[in-house]
């Protein structure tokens, strides 16, 4: 069970760097997960235990324990908080979404500013395809969950998400296309990284479903932007 959850949401935490795959991290999920039950503690106290077992499971890993501590951490925090969780009130489950809606619009702003900016070319069809496909799951978030009366309930959670974006587009002006590029991927993980927050809590089945399915499309467009950088080095 716990490999099924972290090889389907490895891709969201904080720690994951795109392009490593889940054999990368799945040794130190592994040893998260299995000291949890092994030995008492909290985790700060195991960590040098941890980390003196790293070289000998680490298997067909590349990474080295400080590219990997936070997997563990994360597969022993997961275990240790097992106990069932009460569902997300509907209140705070609405205000959640209302976050990540008014993140995906904040989202295709950004794209849009980054593509006013470039000549017509590549780059700025894959932006505007990716702005159209926030767009659409914003669209999609409102609709599932009849969010035109929850605008109070997700503010704060919005605000807080949405520091980071403002402070992207605060520094887009009229730079190269490869440094709209770049802010305009670091806005797709700032998307990424709120659904990963989302996916979190204590959701309805039917909602963590549309989450993860809208989460791995953003997953797919930063993969997409990323591919645009490295294999077309001054051609966009």
């Amino acid at each position: 069970m716990q490999d099924s959850f972290w090889h389907n949401h490895y891709h969201l935490e904080p720690y994951y760097v795109n392009g490593r795959g889940y054999d990368q991290y799945r040794p130190a999920y592994e040893l998260g997960w299995t000291a949890a039950e092994k030995y008492p503690g909290d985790f700060a106290s195991i960590t040098p235990l941890l980390e003196a077992q790293w070289g000998r499971v680490s298997g067909a890993s590349l990474l080295d324990w400080r590219q990997v501590v936070g997997a563990a951490h994360a597969a022993w925090e997961r275990v240790r908080s097992a106990e069932p969780a009460a569902a997300l009130p509907r209140p705070q489950l609405l205000a959640v979404v209302q976050g990540l809606q008014r993140l995906n619009l904040q989202t295709v702003k950004s794209l849009q500013i980054a593509a006013a900016q470039t000549p017509q070319g590549l780059l700025q069809q894959v932006l505007g395809r990716h702005g159209q496909d926030f767009e659409s799951a914003s669209r999609e978030l409102t609709r599932e969950f009849t969010l035109e009366s929850t605008a109070a309930g997700g503010r704060s959670f919005a605000g807080s998400l949405l520091r980071g974006w403002e402070a992207i587009k605060a520094a887009m002006g009229p730079h190269t296309d490869q440094s709209l590029l770049d802010a305009s991927e670091e806005a797709e993980r700032i998307l990424l990284l709120a659904y990963g927050v989302a996916l979190r809590e204590s959701l309805p089945e039917a909602a963590h479903s549309l989450l993860q399915r809208q989460a791995m499309a953003v997953q797919r467009s930063i993969e997409a932007l990323h591919w645009l950088r490295t294999c077309m080095p001054g051609g966009i």
